[in-house]
């Protein structure tokens, strides 16, 4: 049939970029344990989920801007540096990642356009959680709003991507600060919410034309629904990252 073998295409593609998305997620998840730990733990969950729908993009990323871009454990043996050269080496090891250095002439760690991109994929690993987690979850308990059953699926999504973001924002709040309990969810759910809900209002819009415009099946049983759930994903990216530059730049967003 005539839709088979158009469909065909884009299931291959699925099936590529997936195998991508996970081979890369394994990737990260490997080579983090053989690099100095973070000093914002969560980021360590943040890169390999991210992974899932960026593929060989989230492996850059986290060469480029993440602990990847750090040696290697064991790599550079201190034993015949001095003290001094001791402590400057293990202070260039740092991942610094969602710190600022007021005591360095008041300048962040890396480019500002780089913490962006951070803070950005920071949110978007709640998101992409809530996205794996979601339809399953509808596909169990299915309700419709305003009359169709695709605002209910998004609906649930969105308070999924919500509750995770949301929980990644408080812990790499808490790994900057010694303050728990109430006011800092308070403070990690004002610091997420604009950013995360800019990310699934691009990602609604992709997966919106694939369902109204191309006609493309949206069961998660298919590797069609997943290759266009990572394509949905870097445009939920590409709609949060002026977001994230804002709330950064304003100071809402602690730079990472």
């Amino acid at each position: 049939m005539p839709s088979s073998s158009v469909l065909s295409v884009p299931a291959a593609i699925g099936v590529v970029t997936l195998c991508l998305g996970v081979l890369s997620c394994l990737y990260i998840i490997r080579d983090q344990r053989r690099r100095p730990a973070p000093a914002m733990p969560v980021m360590t969950w943040v890169w390999p989920i991210n992974a899932l729908w960026a593929g060989p993009l989230a492996v850059w990323a986290y060469r480029s801007l993440g602990a990847g871009r750090l040696p290697r454990n064991g790599e550079r043996g201190s034993a015949s540096a001095g003290p001094g050269m001791t402590r400057a080496m293990d202070m260039a090891r740092m991942d610094m990642s969602g710190r600022d250095m007021p005591g360095m002439s008041g300048k962040r760690a890396r480019p500002f356009w780089q913490s962006v991109v951070t803070g950005t994929l920071h949110c978007g690993a709640g998101c992409t959680l809530a996205d794996l987690v979601g339809p399953w979850l509808f596909r169990l308990a299915p309700f419709t709003l305003w009359g169709h059953a695709m605002y209910g699926e998004w609906a649930l999504e969105y308070v999924l991507a919500l509750l995770f973001g949301v929980g990644f924002q408080y812990a790499g709040l808490a790994s900057m600060t010694r303050r728990r309990g109430a006011a800092l969810w308070w403070r990690a759910f004002k610091v997420d919410v604009l950013s995360l809900t800019a990310w699934q209002v691009g990602m609604y819009a992709w997966m919106a034309v694939c369902m109204f415009v191309l006609g493309l099946p949206l069961s998660p049983a298919s590797p069609v629904f997943w290759f266009m759930m990572q394509v949905s994903m870097l445009c939920g990216f590409m709609t949060s990252y002026p977001m994230n530059w804002a709330l950064i730049r304003t100071g809402v967003k602690t730079a990472m």
